[in-house]
């Protein structure tokens, strides 16, 4: 590949992470949605005596539309209220200067002004504003017809097209998990203080971006994680209470031991819940939420009396829902049980189902980074 000073490099055309398919996708979306509009748009312009009856900046919109659905720039509302909201900044501007070229500038510039207020920002809208200044137009109508019309035909077939070859649209973006798994380096709080901090517009929603950034850092521990299995990560027959275990001594166990999760098993090894430390201070916090300090002595003092106002058993506070793997199933499993959901500890089982050990998204970050070392 021919080498480029490093001062080029940023004008060098990037790959495109997109098939042939997806490609062709976009470009016959493009095609049959520009047709629909300008086959409408003339129908309506004859019926209504008005012109122009379709206009240059369509055909952007389109390349958003149907080329990159996903983009927070080719939302209904984006391409709706951008265009139509550029095309009245173009009429103001080209109504009071009359300088075509002082005008061409504050068209553009309030377009985009306008775009921002409307939460609408769409490239095409800029050309959109300036081809109202260039073709001279102050009647306005064409605020609603074509530059209205036109945008509603357009995103109006795109809904169609793109959710039936399975690109949704307008684009949902799904609830991002709760930032618990251990394995995530980069949470939520940290990736929105760098986006600020970037201070420029993404043109990707920031929980697609997020989700992306899970994904990669999901994938990247399965590379770390070649072919090991469960067992390779596991801590071996861990140490576990039993249900009746007192709340003081569980927590005993956990500090002396400096874990984090205690397995809670009956006599024949099954395991009936997960006792963590989340379990300790959310029952705290109900005893004394002004102090859960206070509230966790409290806990942890076994009651003088038969009766008791707050639980005294490991059982009574466990976690009922806790994530299992099979001690023989491939390490990358694992590793989707931290990501799908709240979990920093997962339970491995053996071939009879009974416990075999305990991970923690510790271990697998101790693990497979030294091992990448």
């Amino acid at each position: 590949m021919l080498s480029l000073p490093k001062t080029l490099e940023a004008f060098y055309p990037r790959p495109m992470a997109v098939n042939f398919q997806e490609r062709l996708r976009g470009a016959l979306g493009g095609a049959l949605g520009v047709a629909f509009t300008a086959a409408t748009s003339l129908y309506l312009g004859s019926l209504l005596h008005l012109s122009p009856w379709l206009v240059a900046p369509v055909g952007a919109s389109a390349v958003l539309v149907y080329a990159v659905p996903s983009s927070p720039l080719a939302q209904p509302w984006s391409v709706v209220g951008g265009n139509t909201i550029s095309a009245i900044m173009g009429l103001i501007a080209c109504n009071l200067v009359p300088d075509p070229v002082l005008a061409a500038s504050l068209a553009v510039g309030l377009a985009i002004a306008g775009m921002f207020a409307g939460r609408c920002l769409h490239p095409p809208g800029g050309a959109m504003a300036l081809l109202v200044v260039l073709t001279h137009t102050k009647a306005p109508v064409f605020a609603a017809f074509p530059a209205f019309t036109n945008s509603m035909l357009l995103v109006g077939f795109g809904l169609l097209y793109n959710n039936l070859t399975r690109r949704p649209y307008p684009h949902h973006i799904l609830a991002a998990p709760k930032q618990a798994s251990g394995l995530l380096r980069v949470s939520e709080t940290d990736f929105a203080e760098a986006l600020a901090q970037h201070n420029e517009v993404v043109d990707i929603d920031f929980e697609e971006l997020s989700q992306i950034v899970r994904a990669s850092e999901l994938i990247a521990y399965r590379r770390m994680a070649g072919a090991m299995t469960c067992a390779d990560l596991m801590t071996a027959d861990p140490i576990t209470a039993a249900f009746g275990t007192h709340l003081r001594d569980a927590w005993q166990i956990m500090q002396r031991h400096d874990i984090k999760a205690l397995p809670v098993v009956d006599r024949a090894r099954r395991v009936q819940g997960l006792l963590t430390h989340d379990d300790f201070h959310r029952e705290a916090a109900k005893l004394d939420p002004a102090d859960p300090q206070a509230g966790l002595m409290r806990l942890l003092e076994p009651a003088t009396t038969t009766h008791s106002d707050k639980p005294e058993a490991a059982g009574q506070i466990m976690d009922l829902v806790f994530a299992t793997v099979a001690a023989s199933e491939p390490a990358e499993h694992l590793m989707q049980k931290f990501f799908q959901g709240d979990h920093r500890h997962v339970v491995v089982l053996d071939e009879r189902q009974k416990l075999a050990g305990i991970v923690s998204a510790s271990d697998v970050m101790r693990t497979l980074f030294h091992r990448a070392a």
